[in-house]
């Protein structure tokens, strides 16, 4: 009865957040403290049963105003504490509501004078608790930090952890809070990303306030696409190790084989270019002995002579190499201020305050560019319903025109946050007949925006009324999901003096998009071999699954033109739309292509990403940079049909004349120079026509 009462008690506890109703709290006070009365001193329960009292108590103290329910929640949540064994794995849970509880006082005119230091007792306490949740340590690392930051004048002795030690301790513990146990889709739809980046995010800020540029950018690196730098991690070489430890490195080779092939949640495996199976004890079912023995592992090679820093996060000096190709932005997007990191070759880091920028200005422009895009259809229409010109089957959002609406989000981009950060870029790069190259790496809502576009737009630049003031007039962009994507080996996979191999695939009328024919592809495809040189087609019904991936596995080179689709349920399962059925991102991460160069998606929304996850970078651009692709040209919504050919067809001109040159290749130069000569056209995808020619995006090296 007591456990019933208990559970009866959290029902009318939600039903009142849902629907603010007091007499469902008070309902739930009474069948807390009844299920409280009826179960007996000792009993395993009673410290969750009272730690769900105290916070229905808070609760309505918060609500009410009567502190007599403030105390009696702090004596409470006090016992709950008191109950729980040491080792329980709910002890930091219960320290850290104790916390939440003492701060709850603290901000209200009853404080007492002993609430701050015993409120940062227990998150102290919780945070370094070593059998609770990483998650719950998580959470109290930054509420013991948040303590620090608004009361640590009432503090009468020194902390025993800094503000940027808290940051520190909270950092550490972020691989642990997404677990390598998990398959790639359960890490995704884990409450713990959303949390992680929010933490991350509040570290980072504190680091830029005090000072510590370096250590923010190294901060802001660890907690950005953690998913995928674990997939990357597993796949690491193991060279070093195998020389000096071959036993360790081949059973930390097995061991991560096996993680990886449970991460794609699938047993099977279809082709040459995937892992093979190892044996049945291999699959989902045992992968989290496999993540225990993984961590493990790292431990024992960690303390070998010259491994003390083996898959260890990368240090600023390491991540200087990112700016081979030129300078590297990493933009902080927070409730308090905004910055950017601009990281140079030599290590620096040169802070860039946005003081125009704003958590509420980043996310209002991204609401404001994604309406457009959903009454325009640029969300949910496939690159054959783009066809018409005038484009009239979409809705209107505001008065203005989408030409006008557009031209005001680039211009709030360049005033807010380009502009700045250009000013500063110049300084750094030397002056040179080349455009220099920039890489973006935005955080937060930023990371949906086309920085690569920003700039002042005339109406009528060719009267001459105006003239423009773009980024693209100052360097040539690309993005990169992390810093660490950057630093692949630049060893060049085309031997100098010979073609590319290139897979074109073409899909013009797949089954699986029978509503929507792109007969554009076909053309696409044909100018696409034209213009390379070794060239495997797979167009129509020889475009399935199988032979793409077996296609990969042989070419330096894919271009896909097809239907790509972002998946906002589950954005593991977005997909390139082939003959017979779906190539997903899940799939795809199963694959490893050490061989593979440039990869081209002549699809729609390749680069879109999920709202929800904005630093995982969870598409399908992210998702071939991370089974070997060096570059990839993606799109950030929906393409034309009419428009992607003319682009790809400059696009490949400009890449073949860099394989006749030889030396490195360049690809975002060649989608650069693509995308103004589609500006300079008078037909679609002209300078006005911003909805058609900004998706274009380079990512990578």
């Amino acid at each position: 009865k007591p456990g019933r009462l208990n559970n009866l008690g959290t029902k009318l506890h939600t039903r009142f957040e849902q629907s603010g109703n007091l007499d469902d709290l008070d309902q739930a006070i009474t069948h807390y403290t009844t299920a409280l009365t009826l179960t007996p001193e000792g009993h395993h329960d009673k410290p969750s049963q009272l730690r769900s009292l105290s916070h229905s108590l808070e609760e309505r103290f918060k609500q009410v105003g009567d502190v007599l329910d403030l105390e009696e929640a702090i004596k409470c949540s006090t016992q709950s504490v008191e109950l729980s064994p040491e080792n329980h794995a709910q002890r930091a849970w219960r320290l850290r509501s104790l916390g939440v509880t003492l701060v709850t006082r603290l901000r209200s005119p009853h404080a007492y004078t002993d609430d701050a230091p015993r409120a940062m007792e227990a998150f102290l306490d919780a945070m370094q608790h070593p059998t609770s949740h990483p998650l719950e340590r998580l959470r109290a690392s930054s509420q013991y930090a948040e303590l620090l930051t608004e009361f640590s004048h009432l503090l009468t002795a020194s902390p025993r952890l800094s503000l940027l030690e808290a940051w520190k301790h909270a950092i550490s513990l972020v691989p642990q809070c997404i677990w390598l146990g998990n398959n790639v889709r359960g890490r995704y739809t884990s409450d713990g990303l959303s949390i992680v980046g929010t933490v991350v995010n509040d570290a980072a800020t504190a680091a830029i306030t005090a000072g510590e540029y370096g250590l923010a950018l190294e901060w802001l690196e660890t907690g950005r696409a953690v998913v995928w730098s674990q997939v990357l991690q597993l796949r690491t070489p193991l060279d070093d190790l195998q020389q000096l430890h071959p036993q360790l490195a081949d059973r930390l080779r097995h061991v991560s084989h096996a993680l990886q092939l449970a991460a794609s949640g699938s047993p099977s495996v279809s082709t040459k270019s995937q892992l093979t199976p190892l044996s049945l004890d291999t699959q989902p079912q045992s992968s989290h002995g496999y993540a225990l023995e993984y961590d493990k592992l790292l431990t024992r090679i960690r303390e070998l002579e010259g491994f003390e820093n083996f898959l260890q996060p990368k240090t600023l000096s390491q991540l200087a190499g990112a700016c081979a190709s030129g300078p590297v932005v990493v933009i902080n997007v927070h409730k308090s201020r905004c910055d950017a990191l601009v990281l140079s070759r030599a290590g620096d880091v040169v802070p860039v305050p946005l003081p125009e920028l704003s958590l509420i200005r980043a996310m209002g422009i991204q609401k404001y560019l994604w309406d457009l895009l959903r009454a325009k259809r640029f969300l949910n229409r496939c690159r054959g319903d783009l066809q018409d010109e005038d484009d009239e089957r979409g809705g209107r959002v505001t008065e203005m025109e989408p030409p006008d609406m557009m031209r005001k989000i680039l211009a709030d981009l360049w005033n807010w946050v380009v502009k700045p950060i250009m000013d500063i870029v110049c300084t750094l790069v030397p002056s040179s007949a080349t455009l220099p190259h920039i890489t973006w790496c935005p955080t937060g809502p930023l990371v949906f925006l086309p920085l690569h576009a920003a700039g002042i737009y005339p109406k009528n630049e060719r009267a001459g009324t105006q003239p423009s003031q773009t980024i693209m007039d100052f360097v040539v962009s690309s993005y990169t999901p992390t810093l660490e994507a950057l630093l692949k080996p630049r060893a060049r996979v085309i031997p100098n003096g010979q073609d590319p191999r290139v897979l074109i695939v073409s899909q013009p009328s797949s089954p699986y998009a029978i509503n929507c024919p792109i007969p554009g592809t076909t053309t696409e495809a044909g100018i696409v071999m034209s213009l390379v040189g070794e060239s495997k087609p797979l167009d129509d019904a020889n475009g399935t699954i199988q032979a793409v991936l077996e296609g990969m596995e042989t070419h330096e080179w894919v271009h896909l033109a097809c239907h790509g689709a972002q998946n906002r349920k589950d954005p593991t399962n977005s997909a390139f739309i082939l003959h017979d059925g779906h190539l997903t991102l899940a799939e795809l991460t199963s694959h490893d292509l050490p061989n593979a160069d440039l990869a081209v998606l002549s699809a729609c929304q390749t680069a879109t990403g999920d709202e929800k996850l904005s630093e995982e970078a969870v598409h399908l651009a992210a998702g071939m940079l991370n089974i070997g692709y060096k570059s990839v040209i993606g799109t950030m919504w929906s393409i034309s049909d009419f428009v992607a050919p003319d682009v790809m067809k400059v696009f490949y001109t400009v890449m073949a004349e860099q394989v006749r040159a030889g030396g490195e290749l360049q690809p975002a130069y060649a989608l650069h120079e693509a995308i103004k000569v589609l500006r300079r056209s008078s037909g679609r995808g002209g300078m006005n026509d911003f909805l058609r020619w900004v998706p274009f995006v380079h990512f990578g090296l």
